[in-house]
């Protein structure tokens, strides 16, 4: 479970955040939006605490203290950002900044990719049926 991007272990309160548990719902997402607004309902499992009013942004403070002091921190959610397709202003994608690299030859030889396509040169080809 998490608040504010940080992962909590709860498996110590399994009876809580476990199947069945009263705040199951809660356990493998970002809950901070839900505990700001002390609220079950699916639409505020979220980790989007903006437009929070004070009351919430502080009992949302008053949850991550009480996790804290209680859990170990695992890890911190990944934020996802979606790939959309570049406009036409001459600059690389990072996706396509990624493919470029990944086709490089590393200092060590040729990428795998060369290598497969030297196994497909007609001569190693012609060799193969004799």
């Amino acid at each position: 479970m998490a608040i504010k991007g940080q992962i909590y272990d709860v498996t110590q309160s399994r009876a809580f955040y476990g199947p069945g548990g009263p705040y199951a719902l809660f356990a493998g997402k970002d809950a901070s939006r839900a505990l700001a607004k002390m609220s079950f309902e699916e639409k505020d499992l979220s980790g989007d605490i903006s437009g929070l009013g004070p009351f919430e942004l502080e009992a949302l403070q008053d949850w991550e203290y009480k996790f804290t002091g209680k859990y170990v921190t695992v890890g911190t959610v990944k934020k996802t950002v979606p790939v959309t397709e570049p406009e036409s202003t001459g600059e690389a994608s990072e996706s396509t900044l990624h493919d470029a690299e990944s086709s490089k030859p590393t200092e060590a030889g040729p990428s795998e990719s060369a290598a497969v396509k030297n196994d497909e040169t007609p001569s190693k080809i012609d060799a193969d049926k004799e």
